[in-house]
């Protein structure tokens, strides 16, 4: 049975794949939430699946370093890699602080370098692997409020077209998936239940399709970008966001 390493695993589209992908793969769920992680794992194996969880903050190279070693310890070989991990703080350009930048442009585009560091040597020894990166309709857009965000989204999307370019030759496919707006914590966080449920319908009318997306609709691109189905496939940019952006 095949591996595949999820980080933001623990909660939203990354827990959805994890279940998903549980169906046909060993799961290594990676969370800074480790609490959160092992529920999910609990969960996966309850349902007959096999699963483990480990803990990891992906902006910082030697806990990647850490983590990856203690999922081959416990595992073995890592077949697939699914860099999912993300915070999305909303604050006017102007109130954003160094720190605040760093935060996201280190989750997002360090954390998809050191991950991918950490997992394609042993993808090129094999020469097999696949690897999806979450990217986002803001990379396309832009986000007020959300400027560190979409340039680290964007980021993710040139990093993720160079690998599918260097590892094109060792079998390695790279690909990403973009959401729209999909209903995971992350997008309801801080929001009451009225605030929610409003959110959602004036957030829902802005879609072609008249909807939020649900994670499983998400899970599904990946599923089938980390499988065989997907085997001629390598650079790409997937939007699941009912329309909202066409390009």
């Amino acid at each position: 049975m095949k591996t595949v390493l999820i980080t933001g695993a623990a909660s939203g589209i990354g827990l959805a794949t994890a279940k998903r992908l549980s169906a046909t793969m060993q799961v290594v769920i990676a969370d800074r939430n480790i609490a959160g992680a092992r529920e999910a794992a609990q969960a996966i194996k309850a349902q007959g699946g096999k699963a483990v969880a480990v803990e990891v903050d992906v902006a910082s190279k030697a806990a990647v370093t850490a983590m990856v070693k203690e999922a081959t310890d416990m595992v073995g070989d890592i077949h697939a890699l699914f860099c999912n991990a993300g915070i999305s703080p909303k604050l006017p350009f102007e109130e954003w602080s160094e720190a605040d930048w760093d935060s996201v442009i280190h989750t997002h585009i360090k954390g998809v370098f050191f991950c991918t560091q950490a997992i394609l040597p042993q993808m090129c020894a094999r020469h097999s692997g696949a690897i999806v990166t979450t990217g986002s309709d803001y990379s396309i857009t832009g986000h007020p409020q959300g400027s560190g965000y979409a340039a680290a989204k964007a980021g993710i999307y040139a990093l993720t077209k160079s690998l599918a370019l260097e590892f094109a030759p060792f079998n390695i496919r790279c690909n990403s998936v973009g959401p729209g707006p999909i209903e995971t914590p992350l997008l309801r966080k801080g929001k009451s239940d009225a605030d929610w449920a409003h959110h959602k319908a004036k957030r829902g009318e802005r879609v072609p399709m008249g909807r939020l997306g649900q994670p499983e609709e998400v899970a599904s691109v990946v599923d089938f970008l980390l499988s065989e189905r997907a085997s001629y496939i390598t650079g790409q940019i997937i939007h699941p966001n009912g329309g909202s952006v066409m390009w």
